[in-house]
């Protein structure tokens, strides 16, 4: 794959091109988007296209020693960093200092990615922002992130901050091939292509809609963060469909097999509808999830018929 490969995200290639042939290589890069949108992929592309020995109109050949090797995660100069335990912990910050204080071994710059950099502790962050102050030459940090307004400001203001958008229905459709009658999980999907390889999201759903069991004295159905933000994110795209449905008429996406109480105003789905972004925003903090399950619990029953 190279640049050419990723799909919508032309202003973001644009970007970064643009980085590569004025060759004004920030310390750091933010991207910021929701999951399953491209933006670990493109971020690999960008080292590739960084470490290329036959670069080709700011992009990578895709084929050289050392494109193949950050593509099998064996290059010297590049390390990709996940979070351990739905966290990511001082003791990662400090393999990535150790890393970049190193010269090139085989490239031009020293490249980490770190993902889902929202989940870094208090230690990591305070920590990494040392890192970002005064950047080793000839390296680059590139962080990923669904959620910026879990990372400290001071963090955030030592990058270069690029948005990625969801991809339209069109574009998914030319990611994935799937049967006619499954065309319906590409609208569920919001946009997210990545999701069908990362999970089986047909499972997903069906986890939404078994869970949604608004019962007194019934325990969080979520084992982990993630869980909870992909059952608010299933949860929101049921909503948006009631308020289209009666904005249009129509409904956009029948698919969750949800009884809603039908008799509620557009005005009383979108004050429900803000309450749930403010849970989702806020996820990172480490929100006691039993609480949180009893908070929507309670502004969900007006909603939800059992």
């Amino acid at each position: 794959m190279s640049f050419k490969n990723i799909v919508s995200q032309e202003n973001v290639i644009k970007l970064l091109q643009g980085t590569l042939q004025r060759k004004r290589v920030p310390g750091a890069f933010l991207f910021i988007g929701e999951p399953f949108i491209g933006k670990t992929t493109t971020a690999i592309e960008y080292a590739k296209a960084l470490n290329c020995y036959n670069p080709e109109n700011f992009d990578s050949c895709d084929n050289c020693i050392s494109c193949k090797k950050i593509d099998k995660g064996i290059h010297p100069d590049f390390r990709k960093i996940s979070t351990d335990k739905d966290v990511i912990t001082i003791d990662s910050i400090r393999e990535v200092e150790e890393f970049l204080s190193l010269q090139p071994l085989e490239g031009n710059y020293k490249v980490v990615i770190l993902k889902n950099a929202e989940k870094m502790n208090k230690s990591a962050a305070n920590a990494f922002l040392k890192t970002l102050e005064e950047p080793p030459s000839n390296s680059l940090i590139i962080l990923t992130c669904e959620n910026m307004d879990a990372l400290p400001e001071p963090l955030i203001s030592r990058t270069f901050r690029i948005h990625f958008r969801p991809l339209s229905l069109e574009a998914i459709k030319k990611l994935v091939n799937f049967e006619d009658k499954n065309q319906w999980l590409i609208k569920l999907s919001m946009g997210r292509p990545g999701i069908f390889e990362s999970v089986d999201f047909l499972k997903k759903i069906q986890f939404f809609s078994e869970s949604l069991q608004l019962k007194k004295g019934k325990k969080s159905p979520w084992k982990d963060n993630e869980e909870l933000k992909w059952w608010l994110d299933l949860l929101f795209v049921l909503l948006r469909d009631k308020i289209c449905k009666k904005i249009q008429g129509n409904s956009c996406y029948e698919y969750l097999k949800i009884n809603v109480n039908e008799a509620l105003s557009i005005r009383e789905f979108f004050i429900l509808y803000d309450k749930l972004q403010e849970i989702r925003r806020n996820i990172d903090l480490n929100l006691n999830k039993a609480i949180i399950w009893n908070h929507m619990s309670n502004l969900l029953r007006s909603v939800i018929n059992e």
